[in-house]
């Protein structure tokens, strides 16, 4: 990691990896919110959603493309389920208009009968980013 002020573009870096964090926060918010369009526009159009267990390796779904993303988002479950999706410990590292975020995730759910948050999912992101038109979107 670069010592303060080593870089010129040490201020620039820090506004990207703040836009890089807000996208990822606009695909959370989507998703749990039910905004399909929303969660759909955050990733470029040929973007590879692949969810893969982390123990054991098992594929549980591959969507490559908007039409598969959107496909995905739509059976997914809405409000009023309350789930939350939490992004925890962000490493996020930026290379002109690419980045790479690797960050773990945690899945809340509210207990039907407690009403207590359980942790129902958790897993870690490995996200590929790319900047067009000056907006970062999931590849």
């Amino acid at each position: 990691m670069a010592e303060r002020g080593e870089r010129p573009d040490d201020v620039e870096t820090l506004l990207q990896e703040r836009a890089i964090m807000r996208l990822l926060h606009e695909y959370a918010h989507a998703m749990d919110y039910g905004d399909e369009a929303a969660w759909v526009d955050v990733f470029t159009p040929d973007a590879v959603f692949d969810v893969v267990e982390v123990v054991g390796g098992r594929r549980v779904h591959r969507e490559e493309g908007r039409g598969d993303l959107a496909r995905y988002v739509a059976s997914y479950p809405k409000p009023p389920a309350f789930r939350k999706h939490v992004i925890v410990d962000p490493l996020v590292d930026v290379d002109g208009d690419h980045a790479r975020v690797q960050a773990y995730w945690l899945l809340l759910q509210r207990d039907d009968e407690s009403g207590h948050p359980l942790v129902v999912a958790f897993g870690h992101y490995d996200v590929h980013l790319v900047r067009g038109d000056g907006r970062w979107r999931i590849a």
